[in-house]
């Protein structure tokens, strides 16, 4: 034991991570599905942003009354706008799926020009190229990924140490039906393609694992089905590790909504809307220049924000 510390102390510790956050404005945040029924698997959380301390102010899910993929796409342009006009165009929209490709699959597919236009540009050389006129969407996206063969990450998975790129047999479903989806957006700003602008939302990819990262080191807090394991403590901790972190205030009805979803997407909404709006207080500023503008940024905290400046 050295002078001066405790038995159970630890040499060069850092403090408590601290993120900043806006003070004013709503960030969302959203844990995306492309499976057939979407709508009553994607889950949003609300977070007001204020001078005094942001609050979380509702976990739901947007698009259960009619889940399926056509009404979801056909629905969410008029519910993002509803969702600017409520907050008052001060509104950040973080989505956790990808909005680009690798440059390799881009040439592949021969949509690079439109990959660097931006999302929307991409979303509708996709569903040109795969989703006909009255088509499913299943056998489109399954098309879609039997052209892109090999999986390629891009240089934004390696530099947030994703698992999952874009074309992976867990996530190809997401990346076609949400750039499908963005591809009906025209009134917004896709984050790095477009900069911000005054009265438009700013969408932007957000991964919530790469959040809980930075946060607490948390890398499992989904329960596990088939081994029975349990993780509601792990959903309580790492929500604990973001109320310190951002000072996010929250009612303990949405607490228990948070932690008893064992799919952990209500919680990965929540640390989609923390990376967004800290994003959005750093000005989306830090893309490395290396990073090709057609594969686009996954947006976030800032790295190790535990570490003494």
């Amino acid at each position: 034991m050295t002078a001066g510390g405790g038995s159970a102390a630890v040499y060069g510790r850092g403090a408590a991570p601290r993120v900043s956050l806006p003070q004013r404005g709503v960030a969302l945040g959203i844990a995306w599905s492309g499976v057939e029924g979407a709508g009553a698997h994607i889950a949003c959380a609300k977070v007001e942003l204020s001078r005094a301390r942001p609050v979380l102010a509702r976990v739901w899910r947007p698009f259960q009354e009619r889940p399926g993929r056509k009404d979801v796409a056909a629905r969410f342009p008029a519910w993002l706008a509803e969702e600017a006009r409520w907050a008052e165009g001060r509104l950040c929209l973080g989505l956790d799926f990808p909005f680009s490709l690798a440059e390799t699959h881009l040439r592949q597919l021969g949509l690079l020009r439109q990959a660097i236009r931006g999302p929307a540009a991409l979303g509708k050389g996709l569903v040109e190229k795969f989703l006909f006129p009255g088509g499913d969407h299943s056998a489109a996206a399954e098309s879609f990924r039997a052209e892109l063969g090999k999986d390629r990450p891009r240089l934004t998975d390696g530099y947030r140490a994703v698992s999952l790129p874009p074309s992976h047999a867990r996530l190809f479903r997401q990346t076609f039906f949400g750039l499908e989806v963005l591809s009906q957006v025209t009134e917004a700003s896709f984050l790095p393609w477009d900069p911000p602008r005054a009265g438009r939302p700013a969408l932007v990819e957000v991964r919530p694992e790469h959040a809980a990262r930075v946060l607490s080191g948390a890398r499992s807090y989904r329960d596990e089905g088939r081994d029975g394991v349990q993780r509601a403590s792990a959903r309580a901790a790492l929500l604990r590790a973001v109320r310190v972190a951002t000072g996010l205030e929250f009612e303990m009805e949405l607490v228990a909504r948070v932690v008893e979803d064992g799919k952990g997407a209500f919680l990965d909404a929540v640390l989609a809307a923390v990376a967004a709006a800290a994003a959005w207080e750093d000005g989306f500023q830090g893309v490395p220049p290396d990073v090709p503008r057609s594969e686009g940024w996954i947006h976030s905290l800032r790295e190790e924000p535990w570490r003494g400046r």
